[in-house]
């Protein structure tokens, strides 16, 4: 089987999952050494946050095109390929040639963006879904988003969960917690961790936090804007802390010392932090929507609506010893059900499949 990857990804986006997906696949490619691999970059320093790790992989790389990257992004791949060839690429592009396999993460533009940015991205990703010899999903809400807007669709779909990093677990009571985590410990703080804006219902979250005076909200994401400084300051005063990006051994050190991590976005593919948090053993309170109920299962407190008499009730729930201990016990065990080494064997016996077909 001779299967061709790009990593485009990695030049799209500094950081995100679909750069963690991409990044945990490869790792595996690097140590397989049954799979006839060929990967195509743009040009080194375009790998951002994961370029120390994939250089260390010892990957060997060729150069796709000199072309930009704001260019070719929407154009089909430009080194050639033959017909028994399968080509997989990490956004929604496709090979003239080649049996095309593409990764479908969620349908949030689509959903909820306007104007030419949902245009022409959907117009990209609604190519690649027709040419496709076979799809990946990454949850099943996502695959019945698919159904949705291609009803008729004939080729092989098969979700294959993504996985959480083993960065993420419990820390003994003897663990030396950085610095700038340290400073909370006095502290009782929900975390919240992402992108902010619109469906993400960050605000939803400050408003439904303001009564409770003892709680603290921390922040991990990208830089606050002014409005979001102004709107936090108004409503929480001195009880919020933003962190912007950490690593994974910083994030796992603000989950294992959380109250309780919260998670109130209206739509996600998969939504990895909740994986994250459970493997941590953080609480989670998330909305029951999309994939959400997928990757919490019974370990999450859901809601449809995140307001300050649904947070009320779930911190009485975590207030109570015996409670937050077992909804603890049971997000340890949730987090288990997500592997990377899973999704990479089910994405590979998923590349022998079509590669098998005429």
């Amino acid at each position: 089987m001779k299967l061709t990857l790009d990593n485009i990804i990695f030049s799209l986006q500094k950081a995100g999952g679909i750069s963690v997906y991409w990044y945990e696949l490869l790792k595996r490619f690097a140590h397989d050494k049954n799979i006839d691999t060929e990967i195509f970059q743009f040009k080194q320093n375009d790998f951002h946050v994961f370029e120390q790790e994939i250089e260390q992989l010892g990957l060997l790389t060729e150069v796709e095109t000199s072309i930009p990257v704001s260019v070719v992004r929407y154009l089909p791949f430009r080194a050639g390929v033959n017909s028994k060839s399968l080509f997989h690429s990490s956004y929604y592009r496709i090979a003239g040639g080649a049996k095309n396999i593409i990764t479908i993460y969620d349908f949030t533009y689509e959903y909820y963006r306007k104007g030419l940015a949902k245009w022409v991205h959907t117009a990209q990703k609604f190519h690649a879904i027709k040419k496709a010899a076979g799809i990946i999903c990454i949850s099943e809400n996502t695959k019945n988003d698919l159904y949705r807007f291609f009803p008729e669709l004939d080729v092989p779909v098969e979700v294959i969960y993504i996985g959480k990093s083993e960065s993420f677990f419990v820390l003994p009571d003897d663990y030396q917690y950085s610095e700038q985590v340290k400073k909370l410990e006095s502290k009782k703080y929900v975390l919240f961790v992402g992108a902010r804006s619109g469906y993400k219902n960050f605000s939803a979250l400050v408003d439904a936090l303001v009564p409770y005076k003892n709680i603290n909200l921390v922040i991990v994401g990208s830089e606050l804007s002014n409005e979001e400084n102004t709107y936090l300051n108004q409503r929480l005063g001195e009880r919020f802390v933003f962190f912007g990006f950490v690593d994974n051994v910083q994030l796992n050190e603000l989950y294992n010392q959380a109250y309780c991590f919260a998670y109130p976005s209206e739509y996600e593919g998969f939504g990895i932090p909740v994986s994250e948090a459970m493997a941590a053993g953080c609480p989670v309170i998330a909305l029951a929507k999309s994939s959400i109920p997928e990757v919490a299962g019974n370990a999450g407190l859901l809601c449809e609506h995140l307001d300050g008499e649904t947070l009320r009730n779930f911190f009485a729930l975590l207030d109570g010893p015996l409670q937050r201990q077992q909804i603890i016990r049971q997000g340890l065990e949730q987090a288990k059900k997500f592997s990377w080494d899973k999704c990479y064997a089910q994405t590979i016996e998923f590349y022998k499949k079509i590669d098998k077909m005429s």
